[in-house]
């Protein structure tokens, strides 16, 4: 019998986890590959989704910890204990900033932390002191990781699993920065030059390819909004780097990222075989999990129209973005005053969770209609119990487009950017303003929502480049991962 193949998943985050999960429960059913996957920092903020903790419980799949391969593991288990029961109790709020790069230089984010450590103290004592844990536990765990995560300490992992294929999600590094020492490597996570979690991420994946191992990278979702003056900043920035990190086999969701991602193209090869993550099948099926995940603890208001907002990250204009986002916040948000029946439901993007103020513009009697979610409550349960869907620029947006779920896109933000484009552009529904917003809302409670199949498939070929709808993407990329790794089919 030919010995079985061992695939390693590095996830960093819960939404590159979200990628990669309909490959690993699929592979998991395949006798002939084990699969395991290494979770950066640590596998809590992983699982403390509970709709991620279901499905690997229910298909026996286990996490690692890069945190568990530093130098005194001993002395760092209790740290880490810590660090779980910190990640467990986080409710909405900041989910501990990571140090990457910015604007503000390392004092404005010590200034910055101080601040909301004060304010979030008077506001709430416990939530404080939590929030207080997270952050320097956090530190604490990026400085192990640039001085006690040792090339040999990462050759041992990579040998006592047996590794034949790393997969990793789209992500680039100037490979200059990253063989170099402890002091340097601090040296230049403080000075802003990489992304600590990029660095520790690529020094792994490197020690794999000095092994030999074969090193994929797959899409870490569509990119919703096509700027040409952004993307073109980008590129160049890309192509003034010494020697950009490229995987020896790249895979993109569609053409258009074929076309940009040029500078990241496999060493070996690049596919276009979309997103695993909305296989319509995939999305199906994580619907009925957090619908039995759920099901005592979130239900569909009564005689009410669930409205779902679903946040983004991107960046609106260089400078105020933040307050930007906030005008059309209340622009959505405010529907609440104009409409008796309906709740707001919102999700916040898994890398920015905060409180959203609302005193100001929600009237008093009407704010209990407004809901916010972390990362305690996964995506799939708001998007069952929704009524309508609404976003601006998120990913999570096509799952109930695909779904033939009614859907309002709020470009309002087209005002503010010159010759862009969307993957939403085509939609029906879609509002540039409150009142159009008022308009569109009318319309669909009325029953006069309504998406064709062929704008579905002309949307589903555009986004993934698929030929239908009937076309498997986790089929697709479970096929070529064999093909890679010369695993014969019985």
């Amino acid at each position: 019998m030919t010995k079985s193949k061992t695939i390693l998943f590095v996830t960093h985050h819960n939404n590159d986890f979200d990628h990669f999960l309909p490959l690993i429960v699929n592979l998991k059913k395949e006798e002939r590959v084990d699969v395991k996957i290494l979770a950066f920092y640590t596998k809590y903020e992983i699982l403390k989704n509970r709709l991620h903790r279901h499905i690997c419980d229910k298909h026996d799949i286990s996490l690692d910890s890069i945190s568990d391969i530093f130098y005194f593991k001993w002395i760092n288990f209790p740290i880490l204990k810590v660090y779980e029961h910190v990640i467990g109790n986080r409710k909405l709020s900041d989910p501990g900033k990571r140090i990457i790069k910015g604007t503000t230089g390392q004092r404005g984010v010590i200034s910055t932390i101080i601040k909301n450590i004060i304010v979030g103290f008077i506001k709430s004592p416990r939530g404080a002191v939590i929030s207080f844990l997270e952050t320097v536990l956090l530190r604490y765990i990026v400085l192990c990781s640039i001085f006690l995560l040792t090339k040999r300490r990462i050759m041992n992992y990579l040998d006592s699993n047996s590794v034949d294929m790393l997969i990793i999600d789209q992500r680039t590094i100037d490979e200059t920065l990253i063989d170099t020492g402890p002091v340097t490597r601090f040296m230049n996570v403080f000075n802003e030059r990489a992304d600590p979690m990029d660095h520790l991420l690529f020094r792994f994946i490197k020690m794999g390819r000095e092994k030999g191992i074969p090193i994929l990278m797959m899409p870490h979702g569509p990119q919703p909004i096509s700027i040409p003056n952004i993307d073109a900043e980008k590129k160049v920035c890309v192509e003034e780097w010494v020697n950009p990190f490229r995987p020896d086999f790249l895979v993109v969701g569609n053409k258009n990222e074929l076309l940009s991602l040029q500078i990241m193209r496999g060493i070996k090869s690049t596919f276009l075989l979309g997103d695993p993550r909305f296989d319509i099948d995939w999305i199906n099926y994580l619907e009925c999990c957090a619908l039995k995940v759920y099901k005592n603890e979130l239900t569909k208001p009564r005689g009410k129209t669930t409205l779902l907002y679903l946040m983004d990250i991107f960046t609106y204009i260089p400078e105020g973005n933040q307050e930007y986002k906030l005008e059309m916040h209340r622009d959505i948000l405010s529907l609440v005053n104009d409409f008796e029946d309906l709740e707001i439901w919102v999700k916040h993007h898994p890398r920015h969770v905060y409180d959203i103020p609302i005193e100001d513009f929600i009237h008093k009697d009407r704010q209990d209609t407004i809901r916010q979610f972390g990362n305690d409550i996964d995506t799939n349960i708001l998007l069952a119990h929704a009524d309508i869907c609404l976003s601006l620029s998120s990913t999570t947006f096509i799952s109930p487009i695909l779904q033939r779920k009614p859907v309002i896109f709020y470009d309002r933000w087209k005002e503010k950017l010159q010759g862009v484009t969307s993957i939403y552009d085509d939609l029906q529904f879609k509002a540039s303003s409150k009142e159009e917003l008022i308009t569109q809302y009318e319309v669909i409670v009325k029953g006069g929502y309504t998406i064709g199949d062929s704008f579905l498939e002309s949307f589903y070929g555009n986004v993934f480049s698929m030929d239908s709808l009937s076309e498997g993407m986790v089929e697709k990329y479970i096929e070529k991962i064999e093909e890679i790794m010369e695993i014969d089919e019985r």
